[in-house]
């Protein structure tokens, strides 16, 4: 007996139904989801995007930051830690990544919706919220800046090294020590030879600055003293060059602060 016929219905209907059930009935059941006002006056939430936060969005598409990163927080009951020698739920609550899980309401305006694959990084649905811009771009530029232990990539081609005119930095300038700027990507060292001759041209208004601040004094020409002054060195702000934003930077970092999903209370998110 010819069971083509059979195979072929049977796999029709098995796509057919996954079709109805995962793409028509969603889209049935959601069409006329609008944005939730608790009351006439108040704002409605979500609201869409615009400006330097909209342009953002395709910056972040463009790197490749939802491989790394979801924007979705979970369930309360979602995720597990022990504490107390009991094992309890809700770790994505518990980190701080949201007041609540979120929910399809959410995403209303999202073009994309980019919940994300994986978490290799934090979830950023609510990242907005938990930093500011000045921590926002050091991090972009090199997250080894601010956590040491990051294995995130540097985005420094997303910022431009400009050389400092009339004495003054722009106002966007990154405040960060020479270590990460010199080099933008790494963190800089510089060699013997030029640690030698860096301090024969600079080398006392170093030692001033340093032992302005140092709490116990080392000996500036000891081997200890001298490795002391280079890290102090360092972490200082070069004179003459500034690392600033590009216009891509600054839309990155506009959509991040953006992102503020589950801090809004919604009555379909309570647990």
């Amino acid at each position: 007996m010819d069971r083509g016929m059979v195979i072929f219905v049977g796999a029709l209907l098995t796509f057919s139904s996954s079709w109805l059930g995962l793409v028509l009935y969603p889209y049935w059941q959601l069409q006329n989801e609008q944005p939730y006002a608790k009351s006439p006056g108040d704002d409605p939430y979500p609201r869409p995007l615009a400006g330097q936060a909209l342009a953002g969005v395709r910056v972040y598409q463009a790197n490749g930051c939802l491989y790394c990163h979801s924007q979705q927080v979970r369930s309360e009951k979602f995720g597990n830690w022990w504490e107390d020698g009991q094992m309890k739920t809700g770790a994505d609550i518990k980190r701080g990544w949201g007041a609540r899980r979120t929910v399809s309401r959410d995403y209303l305006y999202d073009r994309p919706t980019m919940l994300g694959t994986m978490r290799t990084g934090p979830d950023l649905a609510n990242v907005g919220a938990r930093y500011a811009e000045p921590w926002q771009h050091n991090h972009t530029f090199n997250p080894r800046a601010v956590n040491s232990w990051s294995v995130m990539p540097s985005f420094a081609f997303l910022y431009a090294r400009e050389k400092v005119v009339g004495g003054q930095k722009a106002a966007k300038a990154l405040k960060l020590g020479r270590e990460w700027t010199v080099d933008p990507g790494y963190r800089w060292r510089p060699t013997d030879r030029q640690w030698e001759a860096i301090l024969a041209a600079r080398g006392t208004a170093i030692r001033q600055a340093h032992l302005a601040g140092a709490v116990a004094r080392v000996d500036p020409d000891s081997p200890a003293g001298r490795a002391e002054l280079l890290e102090f060195w360092l972490t200082t702000e070069e004179e003459d060059y500034q690392v600033v934003p590009t216009t891509a930077a600054d839309a990155l970092v506009a959509y991040l602060l953006a992102l503020r999903k589950g801090e809004t209370p919604l009555p379909e998110a309570k647990e």
